[in-house]
């Protein structure tokens, strides 16, 4: 069998795929080298090509789909010349010849004298595939033996199933790089020229169409340059590569030469492929972008950053660190033991020889610590380095390095204005004791003396000398609540007591009845709300009220009944020093009041408002207030109106952290 019989019977074959897998079959039948029909199980006409109708020379009302079969064989016959009894004779032959599963192959001759052979082939399912193609002298075609046709047929059949059964498009072209044949994955993979794709075809017509029509997506490619790339490709194929569709889909191309000069052609859709690409492109690219941020973040960070493994070996570094040290960026880098970095920063002369030796051999072994650490660093030119370590799971650590030279200086001279003060406060409790004791003695025996002198000898001293030996006696009488005074404000610090929970309704009861003669003297109302329960010093919340509230009894009105305001709340809100809710406590009154540019002034010791001869005191009570309220970490203000009177507002917290802090360990290298 010569290579154009073989030919013919693969586009036979082509020709009898079924109609429900068909999906471009308009394209597949325009695409044969042969006449080509097919009809549905009612042999109707269902489809043909421009080569069918013009083997039987049929005009374009003749052959319109759902014309039967029995009136295209009429028409023939009636244009040969066919009585109407030879007609009805062949039509009946038609029933006869078509078994299911069966092909019928015979030769007609048309009206014009053109020989055809047709091959009728019924499929399993009724419908009927017609293939004519001209006969040539000597063609042997009709004559094949019945097991041979079997064979052929068996043969085009699987061909057929092999090539329509591929997930990928598969052509194969000619030596003259015409298409031979294909199946329908490769017109789907090619939807831009699915019109054009037919058996004898050009690959360059077809490629320069599918151009011209914008199907793919050539980058910043012109149009002539991926044409040209294209046909580069094609002829001298080498390895696979991938073409974008207008459509999005990606198509990677198989190309190989065939022995006779051909090409076999394999397209597979990509685009799941490439979107996994592009996907774990995207993920590259944001995880560079985020080490450069992450690389400008570290090294524009104010303290130096080392992180170690387990093996103490050097895994990242900052700049800060480099240049806090003065290392030289080639050799403290990463791969470098902790050691070796010890041993390098003696060698540059960080430290004296002394320090050096005990830094080398006193550095502790981070990566066995399982506890976050200090360390302190003194180098040679008076810089202190704090080294904070922080342990990680995997046996690592993490170390952070931080300047804190004029923290240290800062600390030294906290540290002696700590000594300083501690001296002042022995100094004063050592005042407050010769206040106790040696200063009132004296006092006690010049008003002893005086009262003696005014009993017995009163009556005959002259009025004028009455007049001194009063003042005297009031002069003591006055020096003696100075001192008394004086010892209350020393008592806050040295008499304190530790916090406990003080219920502030009990501390308020007991400093009313403290007040209940100068209350009925004065015939005032104190109006106590409710008060919350906190962490105080009972003894020094009863100072605080007994003075809060004798000040605003002593500083009433003349003509106006004083009326006095005890209240306490719960503020909800943080506090920076203890971290918890604040209790707020105001105390108010009706009486003179103050202007409130002098409300520091009244918290100073020995500072008045107003002349002894106008209110008694002696200016220490409200100063004694603030101290104790700063002593349990509160503040206190007042806010004044003068003849309306004054209101004192008190926070303090509700509870103090009395557990020591859990600390750090440190060590120290000097």
């Amino acid at each position: 069998m010569d290579s154009a019989t073989i030919q013919k019977e693969l586009y036979d074959a082509l020709a009898r795929i079924p109609l429900a897998q068909s999906g471009g079959l308009p394209d597949l039948i325009e695409g044969a080298a042969v006449g080509l029909a097919l009809f549905d199980s009612n042999l109707a006409l269902v489809n043909c090509n421009r080569h069918y109708a013009s083997l039987f020379d049929y005009q374009p009302d003749d052959i319109q789909p759902g014309t039967p079969l029995a009136d295209l064989v009429r028409v023939k016959l009636e244009r040969r010349g066919a009585s109407a009894e030879d007609i009805e004779k062949r039509l009946g032959l038609i029933a006869r010849d078509l078994k299911p599963g069966r092909a019928h192959t015979f030769k007609f001759v048309t009206s014009s004298g053109r020989e055809l052979r047709i091959t009728r082939n019924c499929q399993e399912n009724g419908t009927l595939v017609e293939t004519v193609c001209k006969l040539h002298d000597g063609d042997p075609t009709l004559n094949f033996d019945a097991g041979a046709e079997r064979f052929l047929e068996t043969a085009r059949e699987r061909m057929t199933h092999a090539l329509e059964g591929m997930a990928d498009g598969f052509a194969l072209y000619d030596a003259d790089d015409r298409l031979v044949i294909y199946n329908r994955k490769y017109v789907d993979l090619n939807p831009h020229i699915a019109d054009l794709i037919a058996p004898g075809k050009s690959f360059v017509e077809m490629l320069r169409e599918g151009v011209d029509r914008s199907g793919f997506d050539m980058g910043r490619m012109s149009r002539e340059e991926f044409f040209a790339w294209r046909v580069k490709q094609h002829n001298e194929p080498d390895a696979p590569y991938d073409v974008q569709l207008a459509d999005g889909r990606w198509i990677r191309v198989h190309e190989k030469r065939t022995d006779d000069g051909g090409v076999v052609s394999i397209r597979s859709d990509i685009s799941e492929l490439k979107q996994r690409e592009f996907e774990i492109l995207r993920v590259t690219q944001e995880l560079r972008k985020k080490n450069i941020q992450f690389d400008t973040a570290l090294n524009y960070m104010v303290q130096g950053l080392c992180m170690f493994d387990d093996e103490q070996t050097l895994r990242v570094r900052n700049k800060r660190y480099l240049d806090m040290y003065g290392f030289d960026p080639e050799i403290v880098k990463p791969g470098i033991k902790l050691r070796e970095i010890m041993e390098y920063s003696v060698s540059i002369g960080n430290y004296t020889d002394e320090d050096a030796a005990r830094a080398i051999a006193e550095r502790p072994d981070h990566a066995k610590l399982r506890q976050r650490a200090t360390l302190k660093q003194h180098l040679r030119d008076g810089r202190v380095i704090a080294v904070m370590h922080e342990p990680m799971p995997n046996g690592g650590s993490i170390a952070t390095y931080q300047d804190i030279t004029d923290l240290e200086q800062h600390e030294q001279s906290l540290r002696k204005y700590t000594r300083e003060l501690e001296i002042s406060n022995r100094e004063f409790q050592d005042f407050a004791h010769v206040a106790s004791h040696d200063l009132q003695e004296p006092l006690r025996k010049i008003e002893a003396f005086g009262d003696r002198l005014l009993q017995k000898h009163g009556d005959d001293l002259a009025e004028e000398a009455q007049l001194y030996l009063e003042r005297m006696r009031s002069a003591a009488s006055r020096m003696r609540a100075l001192i008394s005074d004086l010892l209350n404000i020393s008592r806050v610090t040295t008499k304190a007591q530790p916090f406990k929970q003080t219920d502030l309704n009990e501390v308020a009861a007991g400093v009313i009845s403290d007040l209940q003669i100068r209350i009925e003297e004065t015939e005032a109302d104190v109006l106590i709300g409710k008060l919350p329960t906190i962490d105080a010093d009972a003894m020094q919340m009863r100072q605080l009220f007994q003075n809060l509230i004798g000040n605003a009894l002593k500083f009433s009105k003349p003509d106006c009944k004083p009326i006095v305001h005890l209240d306490g709340e719960i503020v909800a809100a943080e506090n920076p020093e203890t971290g918890g809710d604040l209790c707020r406590l105001t105390v108010s009154d009706n009486g003179i009041g103050f202007d409130n540019k002098y409300k520091e002034q009244i918290f100073t010791i020995f500072q008045r408002l107003h002349g002894r001869n106008e209110f008694e005191g002696t200016g220490i009570g409200l100063a004694t207030c603030r101290k104790i309220v700063e002593r349990h970490a509160g503040s206190i203000d007042a806010n004044g109106r003068p003849d309306e009177g004054t209101t004192f507002i008190v926070t303090l917290p509700v509870t103090h952290n009395l557990t020591a802090s859990e600390g750090t360990t440190e060590w120290r290298i000097r």
